[in-house]
């Protein structure tokens, strides 16, 4: 009896291994990223006051997260760069939206769990026009603020996972570029928020916000030194939150506008900063 339960395991997880090569493939071979059509914000609006913001590079245009992207959004005119950050088992900043490796790359795994050596191996093969750009890899965010130099763009450096010590190099980067009095580092995670200004306080920081519930709200008004990126969905972050942030002069950015139906809404309550996977300035 217990030979034949041993063996109904080893069956079933056979099965759910399979199950799970499956699945991860089907994943990553339909969940790509095209191109996307790239309109002029003079076709949405005519106000000369609106700065845009590249999300994750012109991720319109080139994969998200590369040089490529944060190249062609310099060369468009954008005044801002945003991209996402993660550190590597040894500690090194590289540039990735997602915790997990295989969206862009194809290949398993966390990005903390491998040495920057080891993830330097993998090339992305998805994204808007992967193919125009073989073997590109995932840069470090000395890489990307070397680009954002060139091509004189502001960076925002969104902070996924951190290290003490890696708040510490992250500061160090963006003081050794030359961005301490002009760039912005954001993050969801407050933690992360406070961990910057303790280590620089000349920085300028954005907490990331999907929803004003109450304890967003309270956060932002409290801290209106800081600045705010929230996600534009007026069914959520109507213009009564937004009302009271304006009355304290916090500056206020908005996430992800591609259509106008978004800054025809927020734009009249004031806010001008908006970030875009296609909107060209």
């Amino acid at each position: 009896m217990k030979n034949k339960t041993k063996k109904i395991l080893a069956i079933i997880l056979s099965v759910v291994i399979a199950l799970g090569g499956v699945c991860t493939f089907l994943y990553f071979r339909y969940y790509r990223t095209p191109a996307k059509e790239t309109v002029k914000l003079s076709e949405f609006t005519d106000a000369v006051d609106i700065s845009l913001t590249a999300h994750r590079g012109l991720s319109a245009l080139a994969p998200e997260n590369t040089i490529p992207a944060i190249e062609l959004a310099g060369e468009n005119g954008y005044k801002y760069v945003e991209f996402d950050i993660h550190q590597t088992e040894d500690g090194v900043w590289i540039l990735n939206h997602d915790e997990h490796l295989i969206r862009m790359t194809g290949k398993l795994g966390y990005i903390k769990d491998y040495t920057y050596f080891e993830l330097a191996e993998y090339s992305i093969n998805n994204g808007a026009n992967h193919k125009e750009y073989p073997d590109l890899k995932m840069p470090t965010l000395d890489d990307a603020l070397d680009a954002c130099l060139k091509h004189n763009i502001i960076p925002m450096i969104e902070i996924k996972n951190f290290t003490p010590d890696g708040i510490a190099s992250l500061v160090n980067s963006v003081v050794e570029h030359g961005f301490e009095d002009s760039c912005y580092v954001i993050s969801f995670n407050y933690d992360a928020i406070e961990a910057v200004e303790k280590e620089n306080e000349s920085i300028s920081l954005l907490y990331l916000v999907s929803e004003f519930d109450e304890t967003n709200l309270n956060r932002c008004l409290d801290n209106p030194h800081r600045g705010v990126s929230f996600k534009a969905d007026p069914k959520k972050n109507t213009h009564e939150a937004i009302d009271q942030l304006r009355e304290k002069d916090i500056e206020l950015f908005t996430w992800t506008v591609d259509e106008k139906d978004a800054i025809d809404y927020y734009y009249p309550l004031g806010v001008k900063n908006f970030v875009t996977n296609r909107i060209l300035p």
